[in-house]
């Protein structure tokens, strides 16, 4: 017999084959799946999602949000085929929401930097009030966009246009209204923008004055001829613009005027009417301060009798003032009344404490003027109060009515024998002034 007639062969079942196929299968699947998931990995795009995702907010937050599930359906689709195409898909997937966390991260980082640095200033240096400068932080880091995905790919709306989310100026580097917190710096406003250094400038001719009259006389020059210089009529223009003291009130605080407020305020240099208010407004300023200082410091001043204490009046014809107030809406007004003639008081020629004996309003007689031939007075009400019109239905912090002969004799003595005396000179005569009547507060040029 032969050897190999008594050889006996094992032939194995066909389901064990089978089954130990299957294993080394799946064994060799799991470990293509582990790669995958290695080089899933690897593009690092879940790790930055998931350590930036909580500090994002707003549109950032959407933008990952969206970037996020790209990056996964695209990394699942190469998990599942391992092609080179969903690879390729994967990687640009990873690689744009590696750029929108962390380019979104970066940028609300810096837009907190910049709030909390100025606001540790006191945001003296941003041309807007505490308030508003929380409320524009606040605005830029929770605002949202529109964002969509479109063929594998996070677009948001920019402008009128979507755009892929990487390319669009939310996410730009360089600096733009849309990815930047931008708090509008103020910046060095013009020499002469507060009305007292022209002031201080003519105070060699404010005591070279022989009276109150002359001195103003004397500044008033000056004014004219400063007020030629282009610069000049800049800082004027600017001071009346900004001012809420009968001014325009163009700002919340006037020591604060950002670039693009003061490029407003130039353009109103082509308005011929406002520039012309904005003189004589600035005028009014400068004139209105000449006689306490004249009182202080002018030689003549102190050797009269009751030295540093001016009654010195000056008649001025076509003199004109800022009637301001509160119209029947609660708006604030600014009005041009026009005198004939206008005596303005110094402080200490005032009559103070009149009260009106139907609303009670109280004021003080502030200057004595002609309107149409009838005696008119120019009133000035106390601090936090108003004077009611009933003619015009509005409240008034300044205001000119007809002044009766009970009421100027009420006046300091001193001031009655100065309106007297300057009224003559202008060619009136008091008694016939007061014998006269009707004068209608409506009737005022403008």
């Amino acid at each position: 017999m032969s050897v190999l007639g008594t050889t006996v062969f094992k032939v194995p079942k066909l389901g064990e084959t089978g089954f130990k196929i299957d294993q080394v299968n799946e064994q060799k699947r799991k470990q293509a799946q582990q790669q995958l998931q290695k080089e899933v990995d690897a593009t690092g795009a879940e790790k930055a999602y998931m350590d930036n995702a909580m500090g994002l907010t707003g549109r950032y937050k959407q933008i990952a949000d969206a970037g996020y599930q790209v990056f996964k359906d695209a990394a699942i689709e190469y998990e599942k085929t391992g092609s080179a195409s969903a690879e390729a898909k994967m990687k640009q997937a990873a690689s744009a929401l590696t750029y929108e966390v962390t380019a979104g991260r970066t940028i609300l980082e810096a837009a907190g930097k910049e709030y909390v640095t100025n606001k540790a200033n006191g945001f003296k240096d941003v041309a807007m009030t505490p308030e508003e400068a929380g409320e524009l932080y606040s605005g830029f880091v929770n605002a949202t966009a529109e964002v969509i995905i479109k063929n594998g790919q996070v677009m948001v709306k920019d402008g009128d246009v979507f755009v892929p989310a990487t390319q669009s100026t939310y996410l730009q580097s360089s600096v733009n209204m849309n990815n930047s917190l931008i708090l509008p710096r103020t910046i060095k406003q013009g020499t002469y923008v507060n009305f007292t250094t022209f002031l201080d400038e003519t105070k060699g001719a404010i005591r070279a004055g022989s009276s109150v009259g002359n001195a103003e006389s004397r500044v008033n020059t000056l004014y004219e001829e400063k007020y030629k210089d282009k610069q000049f009529q800049s800082d004027v223009l600017t001071a009346y613009a900004v001012s809420e003291d009968d001014g325009l009130g163009m700002v919340e605080d006037p020591t604060k005027i950002s670039a693009e407020k003061l490029a407003e305020i130039a353009d109103l240099a082509s308005n011929e009417e406002i520039v012309a208010q904005a003189k004589e407004w600035y005028r009014g300023r400068v004139l209105g301060s000449v006689a306490p200082l004249w009182s202080a410091g002018s030689t003549n001043s102190r050797n009269r009798i009751g030295a540093g204490t001016d009654y010195d009046a000056t008649a001025r014809k076509g003199s004109t003032i800022k009637i301001s107030g509160i119209n029947e809406k609660g708006e604030a007004i600014s009005e041009e009344y026009t005198f004939d003639t206008l005596i303005p008081f110094t402080p200490n020629m005032r009559g103070k404490g009149y009260a009106d004996p139907v609303t009670g309003d109280k004021y003080d007689i502030v200057g004595f003027g002609v309107k149409n031939g009838k005696p008119v007075a120019e009133l000035q009400v106390g601090e936090g109060s108003t004077y009611f019109s009933f003619e015009q239905g509005r409240k008034y912090k300044t205001y000119v009515q007809e002044i009766s002969q009970t009421d100027f004799d009420k006046l300091p003595n001193r001031t009655q024998q100065e309106v007297k005396a300057e009224l003559a000179k202008a060619g009136y005569n008091i008694e016939d002034l007061f014998k006269g009547g009707g004068f209608d507060p409506n009737n005022y040029s403008k």
